[in-house]
């Protein structure tokens, strides 16, 4: 008679061990999507997800609200395979930060949260540097295609969770500059008077 626990003890044996899986994860990191900028190479969260699940599509994410009010927020994200947890990642987010905070707050943590689990499972290092490391980067171009490099960065966001993710990597690393503040505040306009969808690209500054 085949059993839940027999099922699911051929399908991990066909998937392979977890070492040798997690090995070839790590190992094989240059797979993932980079940006070349300055000799260094960059991928941003939301690719190292998609790396990670290719290797252990069984992984779940499990995320925690630990605190909000009107103030600030704290989240947890914790990063299961099968039954057992590899990795834990905090953030915490203040609704006043920036004007993507005081409505995105939550979403922006969330994001922060889910970057600093799969960082902590080792998907991380000095090659493949975070996303707030990336627009650093981008934004320490000079001239004109310093400019042009943010403003493309920004236009490809369709959602808001990945707009407030973006703005707030930034923001960590950067001085204030009204100019790139009011594209950000343009792109989530019209992605909340598109719903998000793809069409959002299509419009104009």
């Amino acid at each position: 008679m085949t059993t839940k626990k027999t099922v699911a003890a051929t399908e991990e044996k066909s998937k392979g061990g977890f070492k040798e899986r997690r090995k070839e994860c790590l190992t094989s990191a240059n797979k993932i999507p980079t940006v070349d900028i300055k000799g260094k190479k960059y991928s941003t969260v939301n690719e190292r997800h998609r790396h990670l699940l290719q290797y252990f599509p069984e992984a779940r994410f499990n995320e925690e609200i630990l605190f909000h009010d009107n103030e600030r927020v704290v989240v947890k994200t914790e990063l299961y395979i099968s039954d057992t947890i590899y990795a834990v990642g905090h953030a915490e987010e203040h609704r006043n930060a920036n004007f993507i905070n005081k409505t995105s707050a939550m979403e922006n943590c969330s994001s922060s949260a889910l970057g600093r689990c799969i960082a902590a499972f080792g998907l991380s290092g000095s090659e493949y540097a975070s996303a707030e490391e990336l627009v650093n980067a981008l934004n320490n171009q000079k001239g004109s295609t310093q400019k042009v490099s943010i403003k493309d960065t920004i236009k490809k966001q369709t959602t808001e969770t990945k707009l407030t993710a973006l703005y707030s990597d930034w923001k960590k690393n950067n001085n204030s500059d009204q100019k790139i503040e009011k594209l950000f505040e343009q792109q989530q306009q019209l992605i909340k008077k598109n719903g998000g969808q793809n069409n959002v690209n299509r419009q104009q500054w």
